[in-house]
């Protein structure tokens, strides 16, 4: 498949209304479906015979209630989507066209419109005007040459997220979903003459999305926010569940780590250091010679049981790596078992399909059957059963090495290879989540994949994939998870310090404190590179990086509530500026960054700078976390100090923290202390929620958690915290409060509050705050 070629519109044939919802195209008729939903949804799907006999999704979609009559239509030969405070309309005569088997949908923008989303892209930008895009995922080190993917953007990526979300104009915002998981592609208008060298290198005045087979079938969210959008967007494809509080930890892996000695050795080296790690990760060395499912028992004297009991007195898991292949070899229990049940894709001649991955001739699980995923699964409760604590699914694009995957067959070789790539992974992903919840029925399971797809956000977390140690891979770490983020998937990160080549120590600083606040936080190292574990380095980067892995557990009562917030409402994680504020140009800066409502990180992202700008957004004062004072809203130029990333606090958040900078991996989410970033003289009032739950079990799910509400109200005499309990089903939650300096009165439920000075060291050297007690 060509990456860097796309359809023109000029090869298909437009839609003509017929009667009874039929639409004539030249020489075949289609039957066009419009279904609107409540809360301004629509879905517009095609059915024609057997051109495409059902849309092929593994993972469906959580539409709310169907509204009796759609208020969406098809008219006088062009699309028409009403909401309510615009419409969006298809190109006239040329809404809705088809190519064989190949379908388009063109909609009519302004020259103002901007775009962003379209899920993991390696672009380096937020605002994504003017680019033209596949959706294929791609084992980029295998399919691209490493003098591009070295420094360079490549297109496609490992994951599928065929969505855009558009600004029409203020208030008004529109997401555009392909529910298809053969290839898609995507064309943005747009006139930046840095990307055209070429007068018909120009995109189309029009916003293209279509799919080169399986049926066609859209879905357009309106709303009139981002948030109001992604939280939409969020529900709809289905929010990640709250993940394991460990998960959220900081994560040590390396290629080149085999058994029960580097586990151990790693384990001892982080506690004599007082640096926090919650797993340790196995690459393919742990396995019997490339075989998934069987271990190498030579590295594991003790069985993986028995490592798995020492480390979890240090409540470390191990997480090891699980590929799709199989290897080819009579002999092999999985192989054989696999052909018996014929769960294995077949190739064009009705026999298993032959890749060749790391145990050499590789077969691949047909993760598109229930049968096959259900073999899985069980081998997979067998794996966690037998000490492992999580896995990391890998090489699910899915990768065949050098040979052509389109004679991968699926659906028992009835269904070629194109029409299910993408969603491979995700039918990897269920079927081991499956197995993991077989194996420890009540405990959220924890699954990293390379690749994903639609859905995914329901069974795994994703790293970005194979990465370099070099600034343009720092920067893109933001721009990519902010990406996915708004598109669907916010449970993501970058491998810390990258992947390939060689981490320098000015890197690795800079990297860690970058990426200490994501979603997912894992440092990954290839095999023959230099080791860039914490205590690999001189004593001053050991030091800054080990400040900031602690500084992710102190933090780690806020980031756990994050996800709360995005189980229940949809919220994303990490937010690009314009999330929140407006502004000239705001989307245009792609090296800032939200977390959550109450903090926004300006990294410094090369690692010899020696300064970096800022912009400050809104209309009220930011706490720097570096001085503990507060800073105007505007533009400046910061040092980029070596022990610093600029982190501050909005005015009025309330962030849940643990009271101390921890040295372990231990977190008490039942005792947080609640850091109130409130200026001198301010007045109003804002509230917050805070869950505390055991951590790890379902059991929230049937009430077993606790959450409290705080109040902060500025008064002419100062400020009066009050705190209600609006559920208690594990345990009471004790908290404590850090207040910014300068408030002379404070009232905690009514009574008068005795503050005392409290240092914190954020990201520089200690700040001075006030501890705040009842007297």
């Amino acid at each position: 498949m060509f990456y860097n070629k796309y359809p023109s519109p000029a090869n298909f044939t437009f839609a003509q209304a017929g009667k009874s919802n039929s639409l004539q195209f030249k020489n075949r008729k289609a039957q066009l479906h419009i279904t609107s939903y409540q809360n301004n949804i629509h879905r517009i799907h095609l059915t024609a015979g057997e051109t495409w006999p059902e849309n092929l999704a593994l993972s469906p979609l959580n539409f709310p209630d169907t509204l009796n009559k759609p208020t969406a239509h098809f008219t006088d030969n062009q699309l028409v989507i009403p909401a309510e405070n615009q419409t969006i309309l298809g190109v006239p005569e040329a809404s809705i066209g088809l190519n064989g088997q190949a379908s388009i949908f063109q909609f009519l923008v302004a020259e103002s419109t901007r775009y962003y989303g379209m899920g993991q892209k390696s672009f380096g930008e937020l605002e994504l005007s003017g680019y033209r895009t596949v959706n294929w995922n791609t084992d980029v080190w295998s399919d691209f040459h490493w003098a591009q993917w070295g420094g360079h953007p490549t297109d496609p990526s490992y994951f599928t997220t065929p969505y855009i979300a558009v600004k029409f104009a203020e208030n008004q915002y529109a997401g555009f979903l392909l529910h298809n998981p053969a290839p898609t592609f995507m064309e943005t208008p747009g006139k930046d003459d840095s990307r055209v060298f070429v007068e018909w290198q120009r995109t189309s005045p029009h916003l293209i999305l279509g799919a080169y087979d399986g049926q066609p079938d859209l879905v357009i969210l309106t709303a009139e926010s981002l948030a109001e959008l992604t939280s939409k967007f969020n529900q709809l494809v289905g929010t990640c569940p709250r993940p394991p509080i460990w998960s959220l930890g900081y994560h040590q892996s390396r290629w080149g780590y085999g058994g029960h000695k580097d586990l151990i050795n790693l384990r001892d080296q982080f506690k004599k250091h007082e640096i926090p790690v919650s797993g340790l990760w196995l690459d393919l060395d742990y396995m019997d010679g490339y075989r998934i499912f069987q271990t190498n028992e030579s590295l594991f004297p003790q069985k993986v049981e028995g490592t798995a009991k020492d480390l979890a007195k240090d409540n470390i898991r191990i997480v090891p790596i699980i590929d799709p292949g199989v290897k080819s070899e009579p002999g092999y229990r999985v192989y054989d078992d696999g052909i018996k049940q014929n769960v294995f894709c077949q190739n064009t001649e009705g026999n298993p399909y032959i890749g060749l991955v790391w145990p050499g001739e590789t077969v691949f699980p047909d993760f598109t059957l229930a049968k096959p995923r259900e073999w899985w699964a069980t081998y997979s409760a067998e794996f966690r059963k037998s000490g492992f604590g999580a896995c990391w699914v890998d090489m699910n694009d899915p990768s065949t090495g050098p040979v052509d995957p389109s004679d991968m067959l699926f659906q028992n070789g009835n269904h070629k290879h194109h029409l299910h790539r993408n969603q491979y992974s995700l039918g990897m992903q269920m079927a081991t989540f499956a197995g993991f919840k077989q194996a420890a029925h009540n405990e959220r399971p924890f699954i990293l994949s390379r690749s994903g797809f639609t859905g995914t956000s329901r069974y795994a977390a994703i790293w970005t994939g194979d990465n370099v140690a070099n600034d343009f891979y720092l920067k893109l770490s933001i721009t990519t998870s902010l990406g996915m983020n708004l598109s669907g998937h916010i449970f993501n990160g970058a491998d810390i310090g990258g992947f390939g080549g060689n981490s320098a120590p000015r890197l690795m600083e800079r990297w860690m404190q970058a990426n200490f606040l994501f979603p997912f936080a894992r440092n990954h190292s290839n095999n023959g590179t230099k080791p860039q574990e914490p205590f690999a380095y001189p004593a001053t980067t050991r030091e800054n990086v080990a400040h900031f892995i602690r500084l992710r557990y102190q933090f780690l009562p806020y980031l756990y509530n994050l996800f709360i917030a995005h189980e229940r409402s949809g919220a994303p994680f990490l937010r690009p500026l314009f999330y929140d504020f407006s502004g000239k140009n705001l989307d245009e800066i792609n090296d800032q960054f939200l977390v959550g409502p109450n903090i926004l990180q300006a990294p410094i992202i090369e690692q010899n700078a020696e300064t970096r700008g800022l912009v400050l957004p809104g209309k009220q004062p930011w706490f720097d976390a570096a001085t503990g004072s507060w800073m105007a809203p505007g533009k400046y130029v910061l040092q980029a100090k070596r022990t610093e990333t600029p982190l501050f606090f909005r005015t009025a958040s309330i962030t849940p923290i643990q009271p101390e900078l921890p040295t372990t991996n231990t977190v008490n989410l039942h005792a947080p202390a609640f850091l109130l970033a409130f200026p001198e003289g301010w007045r109003g009032e804002t509230t917050t929620t805070y869950v505390a739950d055991d951590g790890l079990t379902d059991n929230h799910a049937q009430g077993e958690y606790t959450e409290i509400q705080i109040t902060v109200r500025g008064t002419k005499k100062g400020l009066e915290i009050t705190t209600e309990t609006l559920h208690q089903g594990h345990g009471s939650i004790t908290p404590t409060f850090l207040l910014t300096p300068g408030h002379k009165f404070v009232k905690i439920n009514g009574s008068r509050a005795k503050q005392s000075p409290h240092r914190l060291r954020l990201t520089s050297k200690p700040i001075l705050l006030k501890s705040i007690n009842h007297t």
